[in-house]
Order: structure tokens, then C-alpha cells, then sequence
């Protein structure tokens, strides 16, 4: 099976080994089915890091952001994801709120979040941490664990299925 020909269904089918993700979401990327090694950022009321981040090449790489914050705003927009689709991100997945989805649409990117919602984060609210473990849902997911997105759902592994 090509990797990208996958279904979350049959990865489930198939392995046993799994999370099976239990957060329900949203996709508002061009790109509905992707896979790769997670990197994680944890922020509470600013997307600094977020933006640092995708400055980085993101080749194979998924971003999972969990906003941990009280205050209702969007971790994600369209210059971040426009910035991850140049740097080669497979995807970006947020337990939080995304803004510019008529633009993002558009962006040949995978793009995950609970809803959408027009206000952007406080970036005088510190600026978040990255590699650590981060919860969506009653998922604990780990930094370099791996993502397999599609229409169906997520699933996570501690290591790459082989298909």
C-alpha cells in the first residue's frame, strides 16, 4: 500500500499498536490525508513559537499545537499556514481555533482544528513551549511520534507503520 492511499480505517484494521485519536476535528486545509513525525508545541495564549516553528523546514513533519489557554482565539491563520506550506510541513493540528479559512483552504497543506474563530492570539501572554507532551482529547502524544490524518480520523504510534 502506497503511504498515501492509506485509510485510517484500515490502519486500524491492521495495527494494534495505537491511539486512536478521540478529539473530534475540523479539516480546513487543502489537504485533508496526510502522515508524519510529530513535533509539538504547547501554548496557553500566544502562537509565537507556532510562527518560529514553521520558519523551519518541515519536510515529513506534522505540527500539533495544544492551546491550553482559558481566553477563546485562533492559534492558526494563514500566514502561519502559508509559512509551513513554503517550509514543506505535511500538516498542522490544533485542539484550538484557526482563523483565514477561506484562504487556507487553498493551501495544498493539511490543516486540522476544533472550529474557527476571527480573534488572534495576545503575544504579550508568553510565547509557548515546543517538544514537550502534549493531550488531545484523552490522547497523550508524545514529541516524534508519528500521525496518520484523514477524512475518517487520526491515529497515533510511537513509531512508523509500515505498510
Amino acid at each position: 500500500m502506497h503511504m498515501l492511499s492509506f485509510t485510517v480505517p484500515d490502519i486500524c484494521d491492521t495495527f494494534d499498536d495505537l491511539k486512536i485519536g478521540d478529539l473530534f476535528l475540523n479539516s480546513y486545509g487543502g489537504n485533508e490525508k496526510f502522515y508524519g513525525q510529530i513535533i509539538t508545541a504547547k501554548c496557553e495564549h500566544s502562537n509565537s513559537v507556532v510562527k518560529d516553528i514553521v520558519k523551519e523546514n518541515g519536510k515529513g513533519k506534522v505540527l500539533l499545537i495544544e492551546h491550553t489557554g482559558s481566553k477563546l482565539c485562533s492559534m492558526v491563520g494563514d500566514q502561519i499556514v502559508n509559512q509551513a506550506f513554503d517550509n514543506k510541513w505535511n500538516g498542522i493540528i490544533t485542539n484550538g481555533h484557526i482563523r483565514d479559512i477561506e484562504i487556507i483552504k487553498d493551501i495544498d497543506i493539511g490543516v486540522y482544528a476544533k472550529n474557527s474563530f476571527p480573534l488572534k492570539t495576545d503575544k504579550s501572554r508568553g510565547v509557548g513551549i515546543i517538544n514537550v507532551p502534549v493531550t488531545f482529547g484523552s490522547i497523550n502524544i508524545n514529541p516524534d511520534d508519528w500521525i496518520y490524518v484523514d477524512a475518517n480520523g487520526w491515529v497515533v504510534s510511537s513509531s512508523e507503520l509500515k505498510f
